[in-house]
């Protein structure tokens, strides 16, 4: 996985390097960059191809690292689904892209101050069975408070739904305005304590958890 074993150590310059026809023929390719103003922007770029490869070589290493933890994590997900019982139950959260409520006969001016949505999504492996849960509130902010409140109602409801739970395993991405800070550690326990169940929390990894 990380080419340094025996049989993969040479995989790159074997498969990609030593492959090359005409090293000095002028290719285009792009890549995504940061801006000065933060903004994912693509860039063109334009050299040989040995130029190219280069850049690429560079990448691979921190490429596969992340294709390993990304596919450990999904692993070790589908082995806690299969594993869940009427005590022991996995949740997956996350928020969705605001929805925007739009009226079907609005002026003009409308579109432009159209109120929006905030939708917490939860689903439920456990019992036996799944569940689908959302959360729907005017308030479209995203932060540790709003979070904290959506877990004590999505808790509240699986208690009703599975009253035999005593252990729920739970998986987000890993956004740091929402789930990954030491705020919602602090709210786990106290969540914990309140309802009287193991709480544990799980990242899925970067840019991946979207179900």
């Amino acid at each position: 996985m990380f080419s340094n074993c025996s049989i993969c150590a040479d995989k790159f310059k074997n498969e990609i390097e030593n492959k090359i026809i005409n090293p000095t023929s002028l290719i285009k390719w792009t890549l995504w960059s940061t801006s000065q103003q933060g903004r994912a922007v693509n860039v063109d770029y334009e050299g040989s191809v040995v130029e190219c490869v280069k850049i690429l070589s560079n990448k691979v290493e921190q490429f596969l690292f992340h294709v390993f933890i990304k596919r450990q994590q999904s692993s070790f997900f589908e082995t806690i689904k299969s594993n869940t019982t009427n005590k022991k139950c996995l949740i997956q959260v996350d928020y969705s892209e605001n929805y925007a409520i739009i009226e079907q006969n609005e002026i003009q001016s409308a579109h432009w101050s159209r109120k929006q949505l905030s939708l917490f999504t939860a689903y439920v492996w456990g019992n036996g069975s799944t569940y689908s849960l959302v959360i729907v509130s005017n308030n479209v902010a995203h932060n540790k408070y709003t979070v904290a409140t959506c877990l004590e109602r999505i808790i509240t409801r699986m208690q009703i739904l599975i009253p035999s739970i005593e252990e729920l395993i739970i998986f987000s991405d890993g956004s740091a305005s929402q789930f990954k800070q030491r705020f919602l550690f602090k709210n786990l326990s106290i969540l914990a304590d309140k309802f009287k169940i193991s709480l544990s929390w799980n990242f899925f990894a970067s840019n991946h958890g979207k179900g």
